[in-house]
């Protein structure tokens, strides 16, 4: 039985979407046991890792209170202050004294006074930073040594996991994986369980479009938004398309390439013209393929039927790494795209190589709507907003 988590693929026809979930890729039950066996013994080390930072992570979340009392002077917003800990006693001090000097200003209006009440606050609020810094060195350096078993935690974080493996492994052996999977099957888990290996294909999730929004800074510094992502989840294999403009140095795109980017953009209406950037409509990949999870040799990217595919992107399996790519789109694929016709990741494999072993489809719900929004925004008002954002190098 199908879970609530078969999201519906909205306005896909049956058959279309039947051919999707039945095709078990031939390796998954081998790949998926030995993910839960590996991710035990992980998880148990993550729990001890955790373990040791939270008190830095509580540390610094104190750390963060008391700086923000110091900068609205309120007291009561970290009271009571720890009279065993030598840097909350010195704020504890700072606070008892900044109020006697605020007394006496109100008595003497002495200027003095204020500049002994700035050049106070200057010296806790450098104290508390210097405390926060101890504190994240210190996360930085657990952190850092143990940057294998974080790195060897991704393909545990939020997968699915074959209980009565789980089990096995985890005979003579705690930690809260091992807990959670000894509950028995229905009970409310912080991991999600299934009771045999074929079961992971069949949970299933699909997403709507995201509303796009205009581009705007980050607080690193980099340009966020004018973008729109679609999302499927077959299994533990989540796969991510973003529609959104492609920036390349116009120094670093070919002439060719130039050429070809503006032969669309002209296509599609796009008036973009910006000194520094050559811009085109593009679809960024993701997904989390790491291994071929049947006889796969290669993946498509494509609109269409796995047999007759329209393809957008081919690349090879078994990387190691999940799969990523940049697409610039030819403007028949935008045109499909805001038609809302779905897109599909198919593996290829077989003795020819071209044979479809299974496909995961990104569903089209909002996906015109979004993909009209964000194309609408590159006509118009994104040129602008380049020219606000990004200034050419002098």
């Amino acid at each position: 039985m199908r879970t609530a988590a078969l999201t519906a693929f909205f306005s896909l026809t049956p058959a279309f979407l039947s051919a999707q979930i039945e095709a078990v890729p031939s390796r998954l039950v081998e790949v998926e046991v030995e993910r839960s066996r590996a991710c035990v013994g992980t998880l148990n080390r993550i729990s001890v890792l955790d373990g040791v930072l939270a008190p830095m992570v509580a540390r610094g979340t104190r750390l963060r209170q008391i700086a923000e009392a110091v900068a609205f002077e309120d007291r009561s917003m970290v009271d009571p202050l720890d009279g065993a800990d030598p840097t909350e006693v010195l704020v504890r001090d700072w606070f008892t004294t900044d109020a006697a000097l605020a007394q006496r200003y109100v008595t003497t209006e002495d200027d003095g006074l204020l500049a002994e009440r700035q050049a106070g606050r200057e010296t806790i609020k450098g104290i508390v930073a210097d405390a926060l810094v101890a504190v994240q060195t210190q996360a930085d350096s657990v952190l850092n040594a143990n940057a294998s078993l974080i790195q060897s935690a991704g393909p545990c974080d939020g997968a699915i996991f074959v209980r009565s493996v789980v089990q096995e492994t985890c005979s003579g052996v705690g930690g809260p994986i091992c807990d959670q999977a000894a509950l028995p099957p229905g009970e409310s888990t912080d991991f999600r369980f299934v009771e045999a290996g074929p079961s992971v294909w069949e949970i299933q999730e699909n997403r709507p479009w995201t509303v796009p929004s205009p581009l705007q800074p980050t607080a690193d510094g980099q340009l966020g938004g004018g973008r729109t992502i679609g999302y499927a989840r077959v299994g533990n294999v989540a796969v991510s398309l973003s529609f959104s403009p492609l920036f390349r140095d116009r120094e670093q795109t070919s002439p060719e390439e130039l050429a070809g980017y503006q032969a669309v953009n002209d296509s599609l209406g796009l008036n973009i013209d910006h000194p520094a950037l050559a811009v085109t409509p593009a679809l960024g990949l993701r997904a989390a393929l790491p291994e071929p999870l049947g006889t796969e040799t290669r993946y498509v990217v494509h609109f269409g039927d796995a047999n007759a595919p329209d393809v957008l992107w081919s690349g090879p399996a078994g990387s190691g790494q999940a799969l990523e790519a940049t697409i610039p789109l030819a403007a028949a694929h935008v045109a499909r795209l805001r038609a809302g016709d779905p897109v599909m990741l198919t593996a290829l494999g077989g003795t020819d190589g071209d044979q479809p072993e299974y496909s995961i489809l990104v569903g089209n719900v909002n996906q015109g709507p979004a993909a009209t929004v964000l194309l609408n925004y590159m006509a118009t008002q994104m040129g602008e907003d380049l020219g606000r954002f990004l200034q050419p190098r002098g």
